[in-house]
């Protein structure tokens, strides 16, 4: 069972090249082409009691996952969860399971994901999102080299955020009046 550690930096959308170019130079990597990802998250009536958070994910390629995201009991500045996951062939028929596994809620998000091929064993992840409700740098791998990363790159004064795109999205939807559930362009 694999641990998931992450942080999200909130990048405007006219420093997005040059986050870009920065991760490229100093970590040796190169950016993907982006790729579409529609993730659809499943929640019980009452979520504050839930501790697993399953989503489906479909990807540009065709590939669609299930995966299972834990809480951990311990309190941290980073996204923190245990993290099962495994290839599915039928998106929509696991859709439709998941109220019967007691999952009656689905709440649904895009995104255009930019992955960086590293070049080298770096023992860290960076995906560059862009959300409807704006850029992201996702950074993955222990806390310190997450902290190193954002020093090396110069976003130590980006907002950060130990929270899954669902919590942004009910940020981004408090502050900006807006009653949809999904978050689609």
């Amino acid at each position: 069972m694999k641990i998931e550690t992450e942080i999200k930096l909130a990048i405007a959308e006219p420093l997005v090249k040059g986050v870009i170019d920065r991760i490229e130079k100093e970590f040796n990597c190169k950016k993907t082409n982006s790729f579409h990802q529609i993730t659809h998250q499943f929640f019980f009536d009452d979520y504050t009691k839930q501790t697993a958070f399953p989503r489906i994910r479909n990807e540009e390629n065709g590939d669609i996952t299930f995966t299972v995201k834990s809480r951990l009991k311990e309190s941290s500045d980073f996204f923190k969860r245990t993290e099962l996951e495994t290839v599915i062939n039928d998106a929509d028929s696991t859709v439709k399971m998941m109220p019967f596994l007691g999952f009656p809620k689905k709440i649904s998000w895009e995104k255009k994901r930019h992955a960086f091929l590293m070049n080298d064993d770096a023992n860290i992840c960076f995906f560059l999102d862009e959300t409807p409700i704006g850029w992201f740098l996702e950074i993955e791998a222990e806390e310190s080299k997450i902290e190193e990363a954002v020093t090396k790159l110069g976003l130590q004064e980006a907002k950060r955020s130990n929270r899954a795109y669902l919590g942004l999205w009910e940020e981004y939807k408090k502050e900006h009046g807006s009653s949809s559930e999904d978050m689609m362009f």
